[in-house]
């Protein structure tokens, strides 16, 4: 009896830990969420007042300017800004770059930044050594159980942000790679037309709001203020970390050097990644018979058994 309530009262905390875990992550969205709105309509707000003061500037100031804004940016944004550049002088500069790096691959997820990232992972790693000191406060009655629990606790609370950051960084990186052939057809329609590579990039940027679209158009403010060609689109490459891009930038800067016809490039490599779609999208579906194998044999053969096995069960059990 004691060993099954010592094992109820085990999960009831893991359960209430669990909750507690995404009650907080919720909590942080939601304040982060209401921090953008109230900035969106602080920033709409800060619009109108300026054009309304422009059509008719009054006589004499009432606020200075450093008191302009929302409370909320002078108060909470100054101190978030504060403690990221306090906490930023003890992170190592190769995992700050790296997390920064990796941020923007994933376009900023939630407007974080390195320093925003590193604060919620040391905000999570807190909670879990809190999680498990309240689960080893008793040292007299520590067990195998309770070790593992703990273990697993901190365990989570540290690679959690870590994970949601990789699938971030993924998904983007798929969605890009899914739409590279379709922006490599519209290229080679472009430049079979007669336009110019330049001006194919910016038809695409324009013609679609993807996040392909998006980093065309941020390449195309790089070569407007004067950045080399091949040095905005390797940039590109650089930021996305996608094989099929980078691989497709380095034949486009290889046909510049020698002079060959964007075209004919353009349409061949639309032709091949179009093959390279194909290949993947077969090699998914070849993954998926040994995928679900796991939700047959949890979920649709037990309840195909109890189909089948119901209606005889009570005849079972009169004979036995």
């Amino acid at each position: 009896m004691p060993l099954e309530l010592l094992n109820n009262n085990l999960l009831l905390g893991l359960i209430g830990g669990l909750v507690f875990i995404a009650g907080i992550v919720l909590i942080v969205f939601g304040l982060t969420s209401w921090g953008k709105k109230v900035a969106r309509i602080t920033n709409r707000l800060d619009q109108y007042v300026a054009r309304e003061a422009e059509a008719t500037p009054p006589k004499r100031r009432i606020l200075l300017r450093e008191t302009s804004g929302s409370l909320f940016n002078r108060t909470v944004v100054s101190w978030q800004k504060s403690l990221m550049k306090f906490l930023g002088r003890f992170t190592p500069q190769k995992a700050t770059d790296r997390t920064e790096h990796l941020l923007g691959t994933a376009d900023y997820p939630m407007g974080m930044h390195a320093g925003q990232f590193t604060i919620v992972r040391l905000m999570l790693l807190a909670l879990g050594f809190l999680l498990v000191f309240l689960i080893l406060r008793d040292f007299r009655n520590l067990s195998f159980t309770k070790v593992l629990l703990a273990g697993l606790m901190l365990f989570l609370s540290y690679l959690l942000p870590t994970f949601w950051l990789n699938s971030k960084v993924k998904a983007r990186q798929s969605e890009i790679q899914r739409g590279l052939p379709d922006a490599l057809d519209m290229l080679s329609v472009c430049a079979a037309a007669g336009m110019g590579f330049d001006q194919s990039l910016q038809k695409i940027s324009d013609y679609w709001n993807t996040d392909l679209g998006k980093e065309i158009k941020r390449t195309i403010h790089e070569m407007e203020m004067g950045v080399p060609r091949a040095t905005a689109l390797f940039n590109m490459s650089n930021r996305l970390d996608v094989d099929d891009l980078s691989n497709f930038i380095a034949i486009i800067v290889q046909a510049e050097k020698i002079g060959m016809s964007y075209a004919e490039v353009l349409h061949s490599q639309a032709l091949q990644m179009r093959v390279m779609r194909q290949y993947r999208a077969r090699e998914i579906a070849n993954k998926l018979p040994a995928k679900i194998i796991i939700p047959l044999a949890l979920f649709i053969f037990p309840a195909i058994l109890i189909v089948i096995l119901a209606p005889a069960f009570p005849r079972l059990l009169s004979i036995f």
